[in-house]
């Protein structure tokens, strides 16, 4: 089976559907929750499925909607502190994203070199950080890895546009003008 474009650009960034499975609760005023796990929120949820305690050790299936921005809508307020579970399909790049990385890059690693463009300033904005409570985050490492992604998707293009891939000699070429 061959793979689309889209997947074989999800391919190449590693960006393979995931799957999320997280209890959360009801804070007794609202019937919309983010999706999230912790701080953490799920965005470019393709499917799911939301749940609520039947008896002491089994979960029932409701009739919440999601959306794919990683909002669930139930069809009333749940009770203050009562657990809900949720499991899910989501992925860091939508199919529109994915399909305008294609368009704009032209191939596989076209699309893919724009993805990790979009993943580098992302980085960027969280590359280091202190909170109040003292908590550290450093990840410039992950900045320098997106960096040399980034050369090497741009290398592969120039030698793909070079003619197949293969080294050029200047003098070679003068023989053509």
């Amino acid at each position: 089976m061959t793979l689309t474009t889209a997947q074989q650009v999800r391919l190449r960034i590693q960006d393979i559907p995931l799957i999320a499975d997280l209890v959360q609760t009801f804070d007794g005023t609202a019937d919309t929750y983010p999706l999230q796990n912790g701080a953490v929120p799920y965005r470019n949820v393709t499917s799911a499925t939301a749940f609520v305690p039947l008896g002491a050790t089994a979960w029932t299936a409701t009739g919440a909607t999601f959306n794919t921005s990683g909002y669930v809508a139930f069809s009333g307020i749940g009770s203050a502190h009562s657990a809900w579970r949720w499991r899910g399909v989501y992925s860091v790049f939508s199919e529109d994203e994915i399909g305008h990385f294609t368009a704009v890059g032209g191939t596989v690693a076209g699309a893919a070199l724009e993805a990790v463009q979009v993943l580098m300033f992302d980085a960027l904005k969280r590359a280091s950080w202190r909170a109040p409570d003292g908590t550290e985050y450093d990840d410039t490492r992950a900045m320098d890895m997106l960096g040399k992604l980034h050369d090497a998707l741009k290398d592969e293009i120039a030698d793909a546009q070079v003619g197949g891939g293969g080294f050029v000699s200047w003098a070679e070429g003068q023989a053509d003008w």
